[in-house]
C-alpha cells in the first residue's frame, strides 16, 4: 500500500477490522492506521514545503525561531539588569559620570549583535 492509498475506504476497513478482531488487536489496528496517517501526513508537507530531508522541515525552524526568542528575551533582561546595576552604581558621589554612557554602549552593542544574528539565522 502506498501512501496515496489512505482514502476513507481505508480507515473504514482498519475500523472493521477492529470489530471483527475484537479489542485485544485494537492497539495494533490503532497503531498501524496512525503509521498510515504520519507518513501521509509527512509526504504531503515535504511536497508543499519543497524540503529534501526532514530537517528541513517548518518544525524545525520552528523550533530554532523559539530558541532564538528565548536568547532574545534572555539579553533583553541581562541587559537591563547589568544597565540597571551599573547605573546605580555609578551615580553615587565621587563616582565618574563617563563610565554610565561607556556601559549602556557596550550593552546597546551586545544587543545589536545578538539581533543582527538572529536576522542571519533566519535570512538562511
Amino acid at each position: 500500500m502506498t501512501v496515496d492509498e489512505l482514502t476513507p475506504q481505508e480507515i473504514a476497513a482498519a475500523l472493521a477490522a477492529r470489530r471483527e478482531l475484537g479489542p485485544e488487536y485494537e492497539h495494533e489496528i490503532a497503531a498501524a492506521l496512525a503509521d498510515k496517517m504520519q507518513r501521509r501526513i509527512d509526504s504531503e508537507l515535504l511536497a508543499r514545503t519543497g524540503a529534501a530531508d526532514p530537517s528541513d522541515t517548518p518544525r524545525r525552524r520552528e523550533e530554532s525561531e523559539v530558541a532564538d526568542a528565548v536568547t532574545a528575551r534572555w539579553t533583553a533582561l541581562g541587559s537591563l539588569a547589568a544597565g540597571t546595576a551599573v547605573t546605580i552604581g555609578c551615580s553615587g558621589p565621587g563616582s565618574t559620570p563617563v563610565v554610565v554612557p561607556i556601559a549602556w554602549a557596550g550593552i546597546m552593542v551586545i544587543n545589536i549583535a545578538v539581533n543582527v544574528g538572529r536576522r542571519r539565522r533566519r535570512n538562511r
